[in-house]
């Protein structure tokens, strides 16, 4: 597996939120290194950084579902809940045993993870979010 690279078909239309996912990937990449793979403490502060950073994205995300009334805003919601459960699974695994999971696992299943929540999910909330807009501007 390679390190997650951002592409426009990545974009949600939304400056903010795009930005956010570069940095989540950011983050995510850091678990590549052979220092995020390997060392404890790389490990430990990139889990700490990926679930706070997810929980402030999440908000900010779901805040323009909810302003834009998106239809699936409750399914969207549930797949990001799940994962902020997931991650903070790995790194309570993580913390009660150093050599129970990797920096490589962690990063497989969020790459993973991330590279198809935003190319399936978030577009697609983007694409509604901004039929919404073109509709408000000419109603």
């Amino acid at each position: 597996m390679e390190p997650i690279q951002w592409s426009r078909w990545m974009s949600v239309g939304n400056d903010d939120l795009d930005e956010d996912h570069r940095v989540l990937i950011e983050i995510v990449n850091r678990l590549y290194t052979e220092s995020g793979q390997r060392d404890p403490a790389v490990i430990e502060a990139t889990l700490d950084e990926l679930i706070a950073y997810t929980r402030h994205h999440f908000a900010a995300e779901e805040a323009c579902m909810r302003e834009s009334n998106y239809p699936t805003y409750a399914a969207h919601k549930a797949l990001h809940d799940a994962l902020t459960r997931q991650v903070e699974r790995y790194r309570d695994t993580f913390l009660a045993n150093r050599e129970g999971i990797s920096g490589e696992e962690v990063f497989i299943f969020c790459a993973d993870w991330l590279g198809k929540h935003i190319l399936k999910e978030d577009t697609r909330f983007g694409e509604y979010a901004m039929a919404g807009e073109s509709e408000r501007a000419v109603g």
